[in-house]
């Protein structure tokens, strides 16, 4: 093992450690998510970067906006026999506006939550003159909630729930719940328009039966998600996704040997990511008319350990958006190219998203690079309160690095070919 690996390896452990002891309560718009951003941009700064700060406001809690949205849901199906009217809106409205958040044309019932500051650090390696290709690698500072939800026990039926399903389309949970709501509201939009027309009564059996039913998604989810609010705990994050941030100021003293002169690397440290990627929707949407979509690559880094390296094939909890083909092709090619890499594959986020789904909804070419046990399909710990710096794999931090820093030079030499 070479020294400089020896010294990656020493200084991945010492930094997680550091911002876990310092910052141990990373909640979106905190004030450790704030004291954590501080730290990370003295070590851009160290690692020789031209540093910026993009400000932006963001809600706290992912939990308390799914809880929102469906037990708005949950309230229109109890409504519906008395009040049809107002179960129409209780079901349309939620549905629509998570709809429209998932696919980052806008936020509105999370807009009853307040919005607070939060911020994303930037540290350039800039090119000389205009940039002809701009690569930005983002990672996420803030922590998750816990609870439930995320029991190894619980992930790893899911998994295999999802290994056995057949068939290209595989409904994500929140997906589940939008799509279910919706058929409610036309239920209910069907029953105000027939009423007068037909014998059947709100409270008939087989009318209340096809609204429980199709309200199940949505109870399913608001009742995962407010366990996960009333425990109010945020588990430490030393893989999710402080390995990836430590690696931020690696891979930029990585790259800055033989940088092609036109390119531009950019190494970003978001805020309120767990919270539903707040940072780098605000980002994305800031830097319309300013970073060329079509000289713009963006690399989501989300936990670097506990699991095996692969890369996200399709973003977005409601609507999916897939990496362009290229970008896909050419992961497959440097996966392909060594031995040491070949179990980097595709991979399905079954829950959730990453930092490059915001930038994929604003039409960016974008893709993330993250590490998932086959067993649980996420990594391992993930959103437990064991991912501690004591669990974290330095060894595989760095393998992912290597595989980082081959797929980006080879970007630059497609571009430039």
């Amino acid at each position: 093992m070479s020294i400089a690996v020896v010294e990656e390896k020493q200084y991945i452990g010492d930094l997680v450690s550091r911002i876990v002891r310092e910052c141990p309560r990373r909640q979106a718009t905190s004030e450790d998510e704030r004291k954590s951003h501080v730290i990370i941009h003295k070590e851009l700064v160290d690692a020789g970067l031209q540093m910026s700060q993009h400000d932006f406001k963001f809600s706290d809690n992912l939990y308390s906006n799914f809880g929102l949205h469906f037990l708005l849901g949950l309230f229109g199906t109890v409504l519906f026999p008395f009040a049809p009217v107002m179960a129409f809106f209780f079901h349309l409205v939620p549905a629509v506006s998570y709809w429209a958040e998932s696919t980052r044309r806008g936020y509105f019932l999370r807009r009853l939550f307040p919005f607070k500051p939060s911020r994303n650090v930037i540290g350039k390696l800039p090119a000389h003159g205009v940039p002809k290709l701009r690569i930005a690698f983002l990672s996420h500072v803030d922590a998750a909630f816990t609870g439930l939800t995320f029991h190894p026990v619980i992930l790893e039926r899911l998994a295999r729930l999802e290994e056995k399903s057949k068939g290209p389309f595989k409904p994500r949970p929140a997906q589940l719940a939008v799509i279910s709501l919706l058929v409610l509201a036309g239920i209910d939009l069907f029953w105000l328009l027939a009423a007068s027309s037909t014998p059947l009564s709100p409270l008939s059996p087989w009318v209340l039966g096809l609204e429980i039913v199709l309200t199940v998604p949505a109870f399913l989810v608001a009742f995962g998600t407010l366990e996960v609010f009333i425990r109010n705990e945020i588990v430490p994050g030393a893989n999710d996704n402080l390995s990836a941030v430590a690696a931020l100021p690696l891979l930029a003293k990585r790259l800055s040997i033989d940088k092609h002169p036109d390119v531009e690397y950019l190494f970003i440290a978001t805020g309120c990511e767990e919270a539903s990627l707040g940072g780098a929707d605000a980002l994305a949407r800031d830097m319309k008319g300013v970073w060329d979509p079509q000289k713009t690559l963006v690399l989501a880094l989300d936990g670097l350990s506990m699991g095996d390296l692969l890369y996200v094939q399709g973003e977005g909890e409601v609507v999916q958006k897939k990496p362009a083909a290229w970008l896909t092709s050419l992961t497959q090619e440097v996966a392909a190219s060594e031995p040491r890499f070949k179990e980097v594959k595709g991979f399905e986020i079954p829950v959730g998203g990453t930092d490059a789904g915001a930038f994929l909804a604003h039409g960016y070419d974008a893709m993330a690079l993250i590490c998932v046990d086959p067993k649980y399909g996420a990594p391992r710990g993930y959103h437990r309160p064991e991912d501690t710096p004591e669990n974290l794999e330095v060894d595989k931090v760095v393998y992912c690095m290597d595989f980082i820093e081959k797929l980006t030079r080879s970007v630059v030499v497609q571009r430039f070919s």
